[in-house]
């Protein structure tokens, strides 16, 4: 597997990365939930047993040369005989501010790149044209940084960004967080403010940070997985096996047996 990466600053912090990744040999992959949500633009052939849903029913998102890969809260599975793929990896809010729709309507979806952007043909011909990787990932930059600066969803990103940051810190630390005292409105409408742009309730959210933070601890730590349970908070290894089996689909020392190099990508 070969694996280059471009940060785009100029995105941050709603994009984390531009990224590609060619494999010249059959794989099978599962993916843990990440947090991020991921625009894939696939330059090799399709991959096959990825399965995303769309209104009016299921698809293969790969057979497209664009898909949006939405907020996913349990593992993603697929193979491929060989591949050869570009990738923007964001942040959930990211959804509602370049293609404005809501980000609870791509929750454990993948849907296709023609539905939320209207130039993929342009894209396409950009991104299989001539070239290396980083001219690419530059120009891709640049035309994203177009389409959000016009955004109008824009200031209502950075100003859930700062609640959530805020709110996922504290969490982390032990603290309890109550959500609707970080935006300002009631209960029920950061509920909703919440599905729109991060896909998810405030209570589940916060689950799913706190599993992606443990995740990354059992990933790169040797430490005793008890100790780990202890350092973040969990009551016994029993509610930390639940927590985790809940998103990964495994225990926590079944993902460190079978880890590969990043963190959340098991390869079959």
């Amino acid at each position: 597997m070969q694996v280059q990466m471009h940060i785009p600053a100029s995105l941050a912090p709603l994009v984390h990365a531009i990224w590609e990744q060619r494999a010249e040999h059959p794989s099978d992959w599962t993916i843990l939930p990440s947090g991020r949500v991921e625009l894939i633009f696939n330059l090799g052939p399709r991959m096959e047993d990825l399965k995303g849903k769309r209104v009016g029913g299921a698809f293969n998102p790969t057979e497209q040369f664009c898909f949006l890969s939405g907020l996913h809260t349990r593992p993603l599975r697929m193979s491929f005989p060989r591949c050869h793929v570009m990738g923007v990896q964001m942040e959930p809010l990211a959804v509602k501010a370049l293609f404005g729709i809501p980000c609870v309507e791509v929750r454990d979806w993948a849907v296709r790149g023609e539905d939320v952007m209207d130039d993929i043909a342009m894209i396409e011909d950009r991104l299989r044209g001539p070239g290396s990787f980083t001219m690419k990932a530059h120009w891709l930059e640049a035309h994203l940084h177009g389409i959000l600066r016009s955004s109008p969803e824009l200031d209502e990103a950075q100003r859930m960004r700062s609640a959530v940051d805020e709110m996922v810190r504290l969490c982390m630390a032990g603290e309890e967080v109550h959500p609707a005292d970080f935006t300002g409105y009631s209960r029920m409408h950061t509920h909703r403010l919440f599905n729109a742009w991060t896909g998810l309730p405030p209570g589940e959210f916060l689950r799913l940070r706190r599993f992606i933070n443990v995740m990354g601890h059992v990933h790169t730590g040797e430490d005793d997985l008890t100790a780990v349970a202890h350092q973040h908070g969990y009551f016994d290894q029993a509610h930390f096996n639940h927590h985790f089996q809940r998103f990964a689909g495994m225990s926590p020392g079944r993902y460190r047996r079978d880890r590969w190099l990043l963190p959340g990508q098991l390869l079959s």
